[in-house]
């Protein structure tokens, strides 16, 4: 554009007439009009840069928005500690024998998959000792109920990573809200790693002992209650988002109560803990030990 100016307004006065001052002064007329274009080129390109630069900043809008994620991704947990319950009481926990990320998404197809799966699990201490008479059928039910759990684990890490990543880049998270949401993408991924270190515990051979082949129950209790935590931060950092915070305390009872609540959530999840180690402990001893 300046270019283009500067060609223009050269060609006209290297071709008009030359009289006396006019030429001068058909000169400085030409020479304001570039100075003028020139500078609304310049103001011009300033605007658009600074459009297309400026990240968008967080507001009530974004922030109604992360919040209503974080209470979706909530629900998700708990769905896969619910899950993760049904699997335990259905024993199928240890009926996937190997970990992989991708691969173990596409379940067998064919009548040779199966029987190659099954074959993988006859392997393995819990077949040996507990379901040496199991048929395929038998294990094509707990195989699945285990694979519901992993894929709905995948569902949940895809919840909060995919949507963090795109709320990170058109800038809808503060400073404070960036280190909350790094923390609740970290414990998504630690808990995939631990689900897997806790089954790994059930399928390890232990030669010098004829117990039932179990998870160690430490590292299941470890796996609920990363998950407890889990849905307890995506739970409370959704709602402070959704909630105002300056109409919370004008209520001097409000103060109690949520000191009760803290107290009593304390309690909930202590219970929540202990009670999944006292099942491991009465499992054993419905078994004879």
């Amino acid at each position: 554009m300046l270019l283009r100016t500067v060609l223009l307004g050269g060609t006209r006065f290297l071709l008009a007439p030359r009289q006396g001052n006019s030429s001068g002064q058909q000169c400085l007329r030409w020479w304001q009009l570039l100075q003028k274009r020139t500078q609304h080129s310049a103001v011009s390109e300033a605007a658009s840069h600074s459009r297309v630069a400026a990240p968008s900043v967080p507001n009530a809008v974004t922030d109604r928005t992360i919040g209503r994620w974080l209470i979706i991704c909530s629900g998700t947990v708990a769905g896969a500690v619910v899950l993760g319950g049904i699997t335990r009481l259905t024993e199928s926990g240890l009926s996937m024998v190997d970990w992989h990320l991708v691969r173990e998404m596409k379940p067998p197809q064919t009548q040779e998959d199966w029987e190659a799966e099954f074959l993988k699990y006859q392997q393995f201490p819990e077949f040996k000792i507990l379901n040496h008479d199991m048929t395929l059928t038998e294990f094509k039910f707990i195989w699945y109920m285990e694979y519901s759990h992993r894929m709905w684990g995948r569902l949940v890490g895809l919840a909060y990573i995919l949507p963090a990543a795109y709320f990170w880049r058109k800038g809808y998270l503060s400073q404070s809200l960036k280190g909350h949401v790094l923390a609740l993408c970290g414990i998504v991924c630690f808990q995939g790693l631990l689900g897997w270190y806790m089954v790994k515990s059930g399928l390890e051979e232990k030669p010098d002992s004829h117990d039932i082949p179990r998870v160690s129950q430490y590292r299941l209790t470890a796996h609920l209650g990363s998950a407890l935590v889990l849905y307890c931060y995506s739970l409370w950092t959704g709602l402070s988002l959704l909630l105002p915070q300056h109409k919370l305390p004008k209520i001097h009872q409000l103060l109690r109560l949520r000191k009760f609540a803290y107290g009593t959530s304390g309690l909930i999840f202590l219970t929540a803990l202990s009670g999944k180690r006292l099942c491991y402990r009465c499992l054993k001893f419905r078994d004879g030990e």
